[in-house]
């Protein structure tokens, strides 16, 4: 009998272990590991467009550099840098040559070049389980327009060459590290090109020497060369020239300082289990839609600093109507409300437009982000948009709007499927090329566009007049708020635009007895089961007359 009691106590034990191993693995999944490079910290360098050591060398006098420029020898030279050309500041140590001495901050340099150093070890310590390894036969690593990278670290032992396109296919968070151990080349009218959300912001090319640019090349990223950087002739960086020991050499360059636009924060989800002794949980509203449009005047200040108007066009792409509405502008303190509240009851209603407008003068090349929200049915809708406007230069910058809707706001218990509508504009001056179009819970859509229907001239370009719609379908079981991201290229410079969107799962009815279901609950049903078959332990024991204290 003693064996039976024993036998029955090691298996109910068993089953208590092995359900209570199920719950907790369902109730609190184990940290998925993630390799992924990261960024290097710019630090002190962050703001500079332009960074040398030995001289910077302008040798055509249209360079445009959006950015500060630093120099930072105690005895340094520039030649060819008329400041007029310069959308930042000038620093040096001291600096001579025909341009004459520009400001001197010693205590700024010396910062921004020893973050310059820290950024460049980091960029080339950084290794991973699946480092990718490049050919360094030749001086065409990456050749013809093949090559499609995801985000990840870049080896070559040597020389990494670039020729034709080089795609770079990711999210707005994800980081790309080339490391070049000798030099890094691009060939004539070689272009870098940014889809799914990839930024430039994210993107490093840490080079053992020197890099060399060949003319007309479209370049993306941040340039962290040990020696030296040269620019062939008529080169579009969206990124930083950034030389630690050697000189900038450029050719009719343009540079601009790339800025990371952030995806907007989703707002955390109401609650809707019972409360102690309450009611099971109502049918869910149906959660808010917000979207915003902001376009500057002029995209462009190509004589200098001046004053930018910045107007924003919020509507609401939902079912319901929204309260207590917010326009804020990163750069800009003073947003104000224009007009579109037709009933003049303060609420943004579904067949209503609201004007705002800010005004801010600007010195620099400057990105920045409004941030608009609204709130219905204990939801707080978020939508975002970005806009660059260019300072001393006369190409503007892109523009993109995207806006994305589900097919229902509300699914019963246990989920089902929704189709997300995107529409995809160009509210800006420029075409667009190189249009990408994802969403991080939906892989239905193309990435990369080509031959889209909504192109009515066939040429591939997103214009002010076209409108580009997809659709997207996926099966959803909880609650889920997911970013769509749009992408477009001109005149060397990206935008980038977000479009957040929830749908609600309805929870399922659950007893009156106050208890969620959520992770503590969980643990209160193993507790609970952990107990139940103690006692029964208990009771066979006192049943068969053995102690019950072992």
């Amino acid at each position: 009998m003693e064996k039976s009691i024993k036998k029955f106590i090691k298996s109910s034990l068993l089953v208590v272990w092995v359900v209570s191993f199920m719950f907790v693995m369902l109730g609190f999944p184990g940290p998925k590991v993630a390799h992924a490079a990261t960024a290097p910290s710019l630090g002190a360098a962050d703001d500079f467009a332009v960074l040398a050591y030995e001289a910077i060398i302008n040798s055509n006098v249209s360079d445009i550099i959006s950015g500060d420029v630093g120099l930072s020898p105690t005895t340094g030279t520039f030649i060819g840098i008329p400041s007029a050309e310069v959308a930042g500041t000038i620093y040096a140590v001291d600096a001579t040559g025909p341009d004459g001495v520009a400001g001197e901050n010693p205590t700024l340099l010396t910062a921004a070049k020893s973050a310059l150093s820290d950024a460049y070890d980091d960029a080339e310590g950084q290794t991973l389980p699946s480092v990718t390894t490049v050919d360094a036969s030749t001086t065409d690593s990456f050749a013809g327009t093949g090559y499609t990278l995801a985000p990840g670290i870049y080896k070559s032992p040597s020389t990494m060459g670039i020729t034709g396109t080089l795609t770079l296919n990711g999210s707005s968070t994800d980081v790309w590290i080339f490391q070049a151990v000798s030099t890094l080349t691009t060939a004539s009218a070689t272009d870098i090109v940014l889809t799914g959300g990839a930024q430039a912001c994210n993107v490093f090319w840490q080079v053992g020497s020197s890099a060399t640019l060949g003319t007309n090349t479209l370049f993306k990223g941040n340039i962290l060369a040990l020696t030296s950087i040269t620019d062939n002739g008529g080169s579009i960086v969206e990124g930083r020239l950034l030389a630690s020991n050697g000189t900038v050499t450029l050719n009719n360059t343009t540079v601009t300082k790339a800025t990371c636009v952030v995806p907007p924060t989703p707002v955390p989800t109401p609650t809707s289990e019972p409360q102690v002794g309450g009611s099971a949980p109502s049918a869910p509203l149906p959660p808010p839609l917000i979207n915003v449009v902001k376009v500057p005047t002029p995209l462009a200040l190509s004589s200098g600093p001046g004053t930018v108007t910045y107007d924003y066009v919020v509507t609401n792409v939902g079912i319901v109507a929204l309260s207590n509405v917010t326009v804020n502008d990163n750069r800009c303190n003073s947003t104000v409300f224009v007009s579109g509240d037709a009933n003049s009851n303060s609420m943004l209603d579904t067949n209503e437009t609201w004007m705002y407008r800010c005004t801010a003068v600007l010195s620099e090349t400057t990105t920045n982000t409004v941030t608009v929200t609204g709130q219905a049915n204990g939801w707080t809708a978020v939508d975002t948009a970005n806009a660059t406007v260019v300072v001393s230069a006369q190409l503007p910058p892109p523009l993109i709007r995207l806006v994305k809707v589900p097919s229902v706001f509300v699914l019963p218990v246990g989920g089902g499927a929704v189709t997300y509508t995107y529409t995809v504009t160009n509210p800006g001056s420029e075409p667009l090329n190189n249009v990408s179009i994802v969403d991080d819970e939906c892989t239905g859509l193309p990435g990369r566009v080509a031959g889209h229907p909504g192109d009515l001239n066939q040429n591939n370009l997103l214009e002010s007049n076209e409108t580009w719609t997809f659709t997207c379908q996926t099966n959803i079981t909880q609650t889920t708020t997911n970013t769509g991201t749009a992408e477009g290229h001109a005149n060397g410079l990206t935008a980038i635009d977000f479009s957040l969107a929830t749908v609600v799962v309805a929870p399922p009815g659950f007893p009156e007895t106050g208890i969620a279901p959520d992770k503590t609950s969980i643990l209160w049903s193993v507790m609970m089961l952990t107990g139940v078959l103690t006692a029964l332990i208990v009771i066979k024991r006192r049943q068969s007359g053995l102690p019950t204290g072992r």
